[in-house]
């Protein structure tokens, strides 16, 4: 099993990185890019300690310091999974999936080992500022499939200024989903199995065909607003629009659990501002009938996204009838924190070799539940609810979790972490 894991961790680490900067949107779907091969592999000390960047570009660096990005490997959720996947594969996930969240470590040779204990400042960092601005070119969008020049040449979305510390290059494809592709689709290395298919769905979605980036959702400051004025620099130029580097989703749990209580409020505006939630009722014989419509109309992508596997997104349910007695219940959270195994779920699970369903992505040998909401596309749920009466109030909540109770569970402990719930979106209605 080892062989084999490393085998293939070696053939895909010939390819390589992460995740984009930019704003001009594209015209049309992304194009193929023509690269040449390049080295993955450089002297350990090639990338520049992201503390150095925020000497000039502090508001960037704020910003980026909170980020998923820079926490991608000292992640509360990565880390005890990771650990756990190199016990039950020994040790063959060690480079694939911590290529992802520490590249520089990777890419320096200083992972593994997989504890990280070789690693300096910057392997530390996550994904950080010189790792992501010495990408030249992204050779396919799945599995690290980057190329990375580190040097004094820093590449971004514009070339029109200078630094007296470095040189500046405009670089394309930075203003381009596909640099974000590169990290935000994960093939597993065995089975092919899609295990994060984030630019997939976008690339094939509504939002490609319009020209809408990764960049202008998640690199401007909150839902609903594409601008942020200022200077990316203190001695640089005043700009209509500068990049935010908060590369924020819905992840308000792992940011809160970091100490980054802004971030993950921005995290939670993503989460109420993704989806609309529509119920309707009526009284029909023995009791009633509700339909819940859900559409996603705030993601260019499906969600939840991501580890998808570990995130979920599920209705909670609840009909009282004129006398304020539940006479109906689903989806609601226990004493222990735990979500209603009944409830219904928008996630995707995998299965492993024997067919059962796990949220385990080094043992997916095949998708085995995939429900999420697709951009703009409406999901219904319909409930034949057997009730004696012929008044009732009806209420329906989305709801979000970053991680599942269960998870923090085995890895912690029964209840030591509790894991917040997120309302995405809201009805209440009366029916007579």
């Amino acid at each position: 099993m080892k062989k084999l894991w490393l085998m293939m961790v070696f053939f895909l680490l010939l390819t390589a990185a992460v995740t984009g900067c930019g704003r001009k949107p594209d015209a049309a779907p992304p194009a193929p890019l023509e690269v040449t091969d390049q080295t993955d592999m450089f002297a350990p000390g090639s990338f520049q300690d992201p503390s150095i960047c925020g000497g000039c570009h502090n508001e960037i660096y704020q910003a980026w310091l909170g980020s998923p990005h820079a926490l991608a490997w000292s992640s509360g959720i990565f880390q005890p999974d990771y650990r756990l996947a190199h016990l039950e594969t020994d040790g063959g996930t060690d480079l694939f999936c911590g290529g992802c969240h520490a590249p520089v470590g990777m890419r320096t040779g200083l992972l593994p080992p997989h504890d990280g204990s070789r690693f300096d400042r910057t392997a530390n960092a996550g994904v950080s500022c010189d790792f992501c601005h010495t990408i030249s070119a992204v050779k396919e969008t799945f599995n690290m499939g980057n190329i990375s020049e580190p040097g004094n040449v820093k590449r971004g979305p514009r070339g029109d200024h200078s630094s007296p510390y470095h040189e500046v290059f405009y670089s394309e494809i930075h203003t381009r989903a596909q640099f974000c592709g590169a990290c935000h689709n994960v093939r597993h290395p065995s089975s092919g199995v899609k295990i994060i298919d984030t630019y997939d769905d976008w690339l094939n979605g509504p939002y490609a065909a319009q020209g809408i980036r990764c960049q202008d959702c998640h690199m401007t400051p909150t839902p609903g607003v594409g601008i942020n004025p200022g200077k990316s620099a203190t001695m640089g130029k005043a700009r209509d629009h500068v990049a935010t580097h908060f590369f924020l989703g819905g992840s308000a749990y792992l940011l809160r659990e970091a100490g980054f209580p802004d971030h993950a409020g921005q995290a939670e505006e993503n989460l109420r501002a993704a989806a609309e939630l529509e119920l309707t009722g009526r009284l029909v014989p023995g009791g009633l009938e509700l339909t819940v419509n859900i559409t996603n109309v705030g993601a260019g992508h499906k969600i939840p996204t991501g580890v998808t596997y570990i995130r979920k997104i599920w209705l909670e349910i609840t009909v009282r009838d004129s006398q304020g007695n539940i006479v109906f219940a689903l989806g609601h959270i226990d004493e222990n924190n735990h979500v209603d195994p009944n409830a219904t779920f928008f996630r995707l699970l995998f299965k492993d070799a024997e067919g059962n369903l796990t949220s385990k992505s080094w043992l997916a040998e095949g998708i085995g539940y995939d429900r999420r909401l697709s951009p703009l596309v409406p999901e219904t749920e319909k409930y034949l609810i057997s009730a004696n009466g012929s008044e009732f109030t009806a209420s329906a909540r989305l709801l979000y979790r970053s991680v599942s109770q269960s998870s923090l569970d085995f890895h912690h402990g029964p209840g030591v972490r509790l894991v917040p719930t997120v309302e995405m979106a809201a009805a209440t209605i009366e029916i007579k």
